[in-house]
């Protein structure tokens, strides 16, 4: 399991591309790079994340040996992690489902999202939370605690976490770890929208394939399998 080695900055242009520069000049897995605030932080599909006070900003490298096929099984690892890490302080009767591909939902809300960018043989996962404030329409954790937890404190949590969930999967694959994050997936057989570069698909969403790539049921029976987009729920 990595040895985490943490790295704080006051105020980064974006948590990603520190974590790239330093994977570049040899970081060791286990590298985490986190600012307190960043001026260009992004999600997935170059969208904006946007930096409130008091949330957690970081970038992990890790260095996986597997194939590239499986890279994206990360996000599921990752999701199942941060999940695992709320569910410590989430005070009833809240509770946490996850959105393909990776972002983490309470009461509807999203609390937190996962980024993944893979480059010379470094995996570098971005992992926003919003902690103790949340922009419209979303939501923090303070709002939904049993307790006022710090995002360096709720770091730890989460590292070890993830240091429990990359040794469930070293040991036993990817399939115990899928199950779970099903067990807790938002809109799983409902009706959802998902818009991809070659059009908006409706259907339900019936789970996932081994490497974790949406199953999507068409009003035709047909089972279309999606490797990368974006879900609404209910119909478009």
């Amino acid at each position: 399991m990595p040895e985490w080695r943490i790295h704080h900055f006051a105020e980064l242009v974006s948590t990603q591309d520190t974590a790239h520069s330093h994977a570049k000049n040899d970081a060791e897995e286990g590298t985490v790079i986190v600012a307190r605030m960043q001026s260009a932080g992004r999600g997935r599909n170059g969208n904006q994340w946007q930096t409130l006070t008091g949330n957690l900003l970081t970038s992990i490298i890790l260095r996986p040996i597997i194939e590239i096929a499986q890279i994206g099984q990360y996000s599921f690892l990752i999701a199942v992690a941060l999940n695992r890490a709320l569910n410590e302080y989430l005070e009833e009767p809240h509770s946490i489902l996850n959105k393909w591909p990776n972002d983490l939902l309470v009461d509807g809300k999203k609390i937190a999202g996962i980024l993944l960018e893979y480059e010379d043989d470094a995996l570098v996962v971005g992992i926003g939370v919003n902690i103790a404030s949340a922009p419209s329409e979303r939501i923090c954790l303070h709002q939904v605690s049993r307790e006022l937890v710090k995002a360096d404190d709720f770091l730890t949590v989460m590292l070890a976490n993830i240091d429990a969930v990359l040794g469930e999967f070293d040991r036993d694959g990817f399939d115990g770890l899928r199950e779970e994050w099903l067990e807790h997936a938002a809109n799983l057989h409902q009706p959802i929208a998902a818009r991809l570069n070659a059009g908006v698909f409706e259907g339900i969403f019936e789970g996932l394939e081994a490497d974790g790539a949406l199953r999507l049921r068409l009003a035709t029976g047909q089972i279309k399998v999606i490797h990368s987009g974006e879900i609404f729920f209910g119909k478009s």
